[in-house]
């Protein structure tokens, strides 16, 4: 059997087997630090896990590549993932062994350019083409600790990825399909979240901003999970969510009321609890136990997005949402002497910046100014109404704004107007509220309009294909 650089094998199981890692490494490296013995395998397998954001299995591999005369390289791919079934790895030692594979990488550069100018002699050398070649391998080099926020192709060769998308989609909906928030005003305007969104619900101080995020980021947590359904769980997401404004208790304790039913206030005084309460507690304390999907609370204050970015360096675990509570309490990750309006704006962008290089939906939220007393409630919806800075909104990819009417405290429900959509109409949202135990119920859309969004699917075999 072959041997292949157990440096190549570690790395290639990393990116296999862990979806972080794998995520990271396609976003910030590609094929070429890999020797050449095993570099047709890393390419295949890192340009899948660009295109899909999943880990491969072998038979995924091995169905791809049967659709042409790839016979010699599917012996290829299988044996070298044989070996990578015999390797072990300690997750911890991911970056250190990473860095060994750049500097390798970085070596091998250095030492090519020397051997050609070394069998060059004086005279003949031509300096321009010397220089050029020089200056590549430098970029070539530097480029090794620089993250990727864009992607380079002619239109031309992403024609099969998509075929084999757009077939698989056609064939499942379900497939690559976004990340759903569990209001359906909004997962319908949306289609579900997607990777590198920037999400920002706008409101009025003391309007349900937080209670409308959280409540946002816990149904993304449970997905269709019910506290009820223990040991029967069906797939959830991991969620990490920043509370700068929060101290972590009682965000926690928000949280826990929103999930057992108990008014948040009783929680704060368990003496006032009865026994039926106390076992919807009890209930939803297991249900967080066994759960097997994270919901992280990171209590910090005084944050710009490098803190938010350096904490996201440090998770051990797949991260599918960030929330950030909230945007408006931020501070640049530089100092300057600009205007308030100009830093807000800048915030957003540095969000985003985090969002795109990490190919995360990031949730945040902002306040609105004053509101026009002369107008009717409808009538002050709008991007216009963003507090400090209108250049918040440039940077989001969706703006949901609160509607806030007068003596809004005495209404039944909650009123949400999607303000910003980059790719669906701006509808709006009607939820219930049960603000003791911090929630916001949803209120289905009822619209004949919307209901292809909710029917079940029932695709043939033989459903034609794209053949391009």
């Amino acid at each position: 059997m072959t041997q292949y650089d157990n440096l190549d094998l570690v790395i290639l199981k990393n990116i296999i087997s862990n979806k972080k890692h794998a995520l990271e490494f396609v976003n910030e490296s590609d094929s070429k630090l890999f020797s050449t013995e095993v570099w047709n395998f890393a390419n295949i397998i890192i340009n899948y896990i660009k295109n899909y954001k999943e880990l491969p299995t072998l038979k995924v591999i091995e169905e791809r590549l049967s659709r042409g005369n790839n016979d010699k390289l599917i012996e290829c791919i299988k044996k070298i993932w044989k070996q990578l079934e015999q390797v072990e790895i300690v997750e911890s030692e991911y970056k250190f062994n990473l860095e060994k594979i750049k500097k390798r990488f970085a070596e091998k550069q250095l030492l090519n350019i020397h051997s050609v100018l070394s069998q060059q002699t004086s005279g003949t050398i031509d300096i321009s083409r010397s220089l050029g070649e020089m200056q590549k391998t430098i970029q070539s080099i530097k480029n090794l600790d620089q993250v990727k926020t864009f992607e380079r192709k002619t239109i031309k060769n992403v024609i099969s990825q998509f075929s084999e998308k757009f077939n698989a989609k056609r064939a499942n909906p379900q497939f690559d399909s976004g990340l759903m928030s569990g209001y359906s005003f909004f997962d319908y305007s949306t289609n579900g979240v997607r990777p590198a969104d920037f999400i920002i619900i706008a409101g009025e101080s003391g309007h349900g901003k937080s209670i409308l995020l959280q409540n946002m980021a816990i149904q993304i947590w449970l997905q269709s999970n019910i506290i009820e359904s223990l040991n029967n769980f069906t797939t959830g997401k991991n969620v990490i969510y920043f509370s700068l404004e929060m101290p972590y208790e009682d965000c926690f304790n928000r949280l826990l009321s929103r999930l057992s039913g108990v008014p948040s206030r009783k929680i704060e005084q368990p003496h006032t609890i009865n026994k039926e309460e106390l076992q919807k507690i009890k209930q939803a304390l297991n249900f967080i136990k066994e759960y097997p999907y994270d919901f992280e609370i990171v209590d910090i204050s005084d944050a710009s997005a490098d803190d938010i970015d350096a904490i996201l360096n440090d998770v051990q675990y797949n991260i599918d949402a960030i929330f950030i509570d909230y945007l408006g309490i931020m501070k640049p990750n530089k100092e300057s002497e600009e205007a308030d309006w100009q830093k807000q704006g800048k915030i957003a962008y540095e969000i985003r910046s985090i969002a795109r290089k990490r190919n995360l939906p990031i949730f945040s939220a902002v306040q609105l100014n004053r509101k026009s007393q002369s107008k009717e409630p409808a009538e002050n919806i709008g991007l216009n109404r963003l507090a400090r800075s209108a250049t918040i909104a440039t940077h989001a990819t969706h703006v949901l704004q609160i509607e806030s009417r007068l003596k809004e405290e005495m209404y039944s429900d909650f009123i949400v107007h999607i303000i910003k959509a980059r790719k669906g109409p701006k509808v709006k949202g009607v939820l219930l509220k049960n603000l003791a135990c911090a929630t916001l119920i949803d209120k289905p859309l009822e619209d004949i309009s919307t209901q292809n969004y909710f029917m079940d699917y029932d695709i043939s075999n033989n459903v034609e294909k794209l053949d391009i």
